[in-house]
Formats: C-alpha cells, structure tokens, sequence
C-alpha cells in the first residue's frame, strides 16, 4: 500500500488556539445536545453556554506566554493585544448570556439563541488574532452572520424582523465594499498578511498610488460599518431597537471591541505608511460620528435607540485614539472599550429589569418615579449614564480623558474642544434620563420579576463603574502593558 503523505506539515503552537476550539467544539456539542433537552429545562443550555465563555477566558489566559506566538501556518497571532481583546469578548458574551436567561426564556429554539453567541463569539476571537486579512474575513463573517440571526429571532415581533432584514443587506453591502478594497491591497502586495501588504505599498511607491488609496476608502468603509462609524450608522439605531434587548447590549459592546482591535491591527501592521492619508479621512468621518450621534440622541423617546445614537458617538471619541495613531491613543481605546462593556451592560441589564407584562420598559416615561420605588436600581443607572456622559470622578470621565490627552498629544486640539462640545451635549440627553428617575411622578406601575443573576451584573457593573473611576491607574497601566504586541 503506497504512504500517503499530508501535503503540509502539523501546525505549530496549535495549543494557541486552545480558546476558539474550546467554544467551536463546546458550541456544536450544545447544538446536538440541546436536541435531547425537554422544553422545561433549557435553561440548562444558558448555563452551559455561559460555562463554555468563563472555560474559553481561562484558556486564553492559560495560552498567554510573554512572546508573540504565530500558529496555523502563520495565519494566527497570539500576543498581549489578542488576549487582551479576547477576554473583554469572553466577559461581554457572558454577560449578554446572563441577560438573555430570562428574557428568552419563552422563545422557541431557544438553545440555538446561544450557540449563535457562541459562534458569533468565535467569529470575534478569530478576528482580533488574525495577522492577514483572510482570517480577519473568516471571523468577521462567522460574527455577522450570527449577528443577523440573533437580531430577527423573536420571529413574531416585526420591528425585529425588519432590523434583521435592514442589517442583513447593509453588512452585505459593507463586506463586499471591505473585499473590494482588499483586491486592491492584494494587487500591490501579491499578498493577503499585513505585514506583507506594507512592505508591498512601500515598495510600490508613487506609481501604485491610485489603487493604494482606493483600496484604502473602501477597507475604512467596510470596517466603519462594523463598529457604527458616520456615514456607515444607517443600520445601528433600528437594529438596537429591533433586537432582543440582551442582544442589542452585546451588539453595543463586543462587535465594537473586535471591530476596534482589527482597526487598530490594520492601521499599524498593513497601512503604516498610509498614516496621513487615513489620518485626514478619519478626522471627517469623527467629525460626522460625534455629531450625528450626539444630536440625534436628543429627539429620542425610547430609550435603545438613544442608546444605539448613543454608541455612535461614543465610537467617534473613541476615533481620537485612532487619529492619535500612538501607544497613548491605542491604550486609550483599550480603556474606553474595557469601561464601556461595564457602562453599558449594567444599563441594559436594569432596562430588562424594567419589563414586565405589557410593558417593555424602553420609553424614558416608564423610568418616571423610578427612585421612589427601587432606589438601588435609580442609583446605579444614575451611575451608569452620569459615567456614559463623562462625569467626573467615574470611570466614563477616565475614558474620555486618555483619547482626548493622546489626540492633544498628537496635535490635534480643534478636534478634541469640538469633542469636548459634543461631550456635553451628550451628558444632556444622559442627564434628561436621570431627571426622569428622580424628579418626575410615577407613570406606569413598577412591579419587577426579581433576578439575582441580573441583579448581581448591575451591581458588579456599578462597582466597576465607580472603583475605576476612583482608581483608574490599574486598568489603564493594563492597556497600555496589552499593546506589547501591537507597537
């Protein structure tokens, strides 16, 4: 019988990818499993998912060694920066599991609700390791295509149908605009790995400096879709809307935390020498963000699509970091990031507390009288939106000031005071929130189903809030530490 030999070699450090097996294996076993469930215990399947996020944070911290690591045949990158970005994805799918238990729990199917977590959760950790734009599609897709299901999976609401549909033909759109523009980049470079692809556009020069810049428009269109920049926001306030609430709080943190990472790992592995050029587009495009999200807020009176205007300007002042395009302005987006999982999980976490039959608890009427029924809840959002609006001494104030410090840093004053504008416009609408919990009469009745798991994120989330705000040193001297494999 004649050898038959495998055509390329067993992949080295494959225990790198010890995390992203974890949840593939795990989230298929779930899959079958769930089929063998009986309907009065899928409750079981949350919990196993959640077990399978907290195992993939172990792993990916039992993997971290003190040098960079490239696995599967130089497709894969493990350092500092991955695993950094990987358990802010692993605490943010686990708590966005935590809020789905029970919200979902009436739903059908509901054990594949969390193994398109799982998989979306997946398609997020490939992301931010990836060293070449293949992998980086791989994960991208896995996420969105999850993403879009999750989205429309109360099948008999059509608000979230129709956000599903809307978000389903935009990313379409955005990732056919990304694969385009990465046409371009592979023409000059002959190759896909961002190294490569720089040391391609530098060889080049001026004679392929057409298709750089083309390619270079339609990579920054494609992945500003992804993290809800201006003029690509179009979907995010009518998907946050439409979703489960659970989802919309994990669209709002770890999609954004994957998109960032992969931003970053572009700008300053393929496109170093593009710094000036992508510097000028995404001053206009931070510009645009902050001002759409920002004003927009103000005229909403349900509460997820302020927030989803919200998120929106809140990624234009995590831009500055961007346009900063220094170790400061990268470690100030770690730290923006970090802060805003607990920010937001802890408000969306008290807006699913607010519902109740009949009532769904997204209307700034129903948070009326708030603290004269469930003081405890009043103070934590309080919290929570004083820190979103950048109140002095919380963690929220500590975001702002390191990509604000960084982009003064790197020259650009005018667009940290326009910043600064749109900061206190934005503190408005959080603040108009507040008064409604404290100063306005009770207008809906406030009989809450009490959860502990629930309750037990919002006080967590609080704690954050304010521990990082008293004593922000720890969590920024760790972002900073984070991007030794970045820079």
């Amino acid at each position: 019988m004649a050898n038959v030999t495998f055509p390329f070699p067993f992949p080295e450090h494959l225990l790198a990818l010890l995390p992203e097996m974890i949840v593939a294996v795990l989230a298929m076993a779930l899959l079958l499993l769930d089929l063998f469930v009986p309907k009065e215990k899928k409750r079981m399947t949350a919990y196993m998912a959640a077990l399978t996020m907290m195992a993939a944070g172990a792993a990916t911290l039992f993997v971290m060694t003190p040098e960079t690591q490239v696995a599967f045949y130089g497709f894969f990158v493990l350092d500092h920066f991955a695993v950094f970005a990987k358990l802010l994805i692993c605490i943010a799918t686990l708590l966005g599991i935590v809020l789905s238990i029970d919200y979902m729990k009436d739903e059908e199917n509901i054990g594949e609700y969390y193994v398109l977590m799982l998989f979306s959760a997946l398609g997020m950790m490939l992301m931010v390791s990836a060293n070449n734009f293949i992998i980086m599609y791989l994960g991208l897709e896995l996420m969105a295509l999850s993403t879009y299901v999750l989205v429309g999976y109360q099948r008999d609401v059509l608000r979230s149908s129709e956000a599903a549909l809307k978000y389903f033909i935009l990313g379409a759109l955005s990732s056919g605009m990304l694969l385009y523009g990465v046409t371009f980049f592979y023409g000059v470079s002959g190759s896909f790995h961002f190294v490569a692809i720089a040391q391609g556009i530098a060889e080049a020069g001026s004679s392929a400096g057409t298709a750089v810049l083309l390619g270079l428009v339609f990579v920054l269109a494609g992945l500003a879709f992804k993290v809800s920049m201006a003029p690509f926001h179009m979907w995010t306030p009518d998907t946050y809307e439409g979703a489960p609430t659970p989802i919309t709080a994990f669209m709002s943190v770890a999609p954004k935390v994957a998109g960032f990472v992969i931003f970053m790992r572009i700008l300053v592995d393929a496109l170093p020498g593009l710094q000036h050029e992508y510097t000028t587009i995404l001053i206009v495009m931070a510009v645009i963000t902050m001002a759409v999200g920002n004003l927009a807020a103000i005229a909403q009176r349900n509460i997820k699509r302020m927030l989803a205007y919200s998120t929106i300007g809140h990624v234009g002042f995590v831009m500055l970091g961007l346009i900063a395009a220094n170790a400061d302005g990268y470690a100030g987006i770690l730290v923006y990031l970090s802060v805003y999982l607990f920010m937001n999980m802890g408000v969306f976490a008290i807006i699913i507390l607010m519902r109740r039959e009949g009532i769904q608890g997204e209307l700034l009427d129903d948070f009326a009288g708030l603290s004269r029924v469930r003081p405890g809840y009043a103070l934590a959002m309080g919290l929570f939106l004083f820190s979103l609006g950048g109140i002095p001494f919380l963690a929220g104030f500590w975001a702002k000031y390191v990509v604000f410090i960084a982009a003064i840093e790197a020259g650009h004053l005018y667009l940290v005071l326009y910043a600064l504008l749109f900061s206190a416009v934005g503190a408005f609408y959080y603040i108009r929130v507040v008064k409604y919990i404290y100063f306005d009469e009770e207008r809906v009745a406030f009989n809450f189903v009490e959860n502990r798991m629930m309750q037990a994120t919002v006080v967590v989330s609080a704690i954050a809030v304010v521990a990082l705000g008293i004593y922000p040193d720890p969590l920024i001297d760790l972002c900073q530490k984070a991007l030794g494999g970045l820079i």
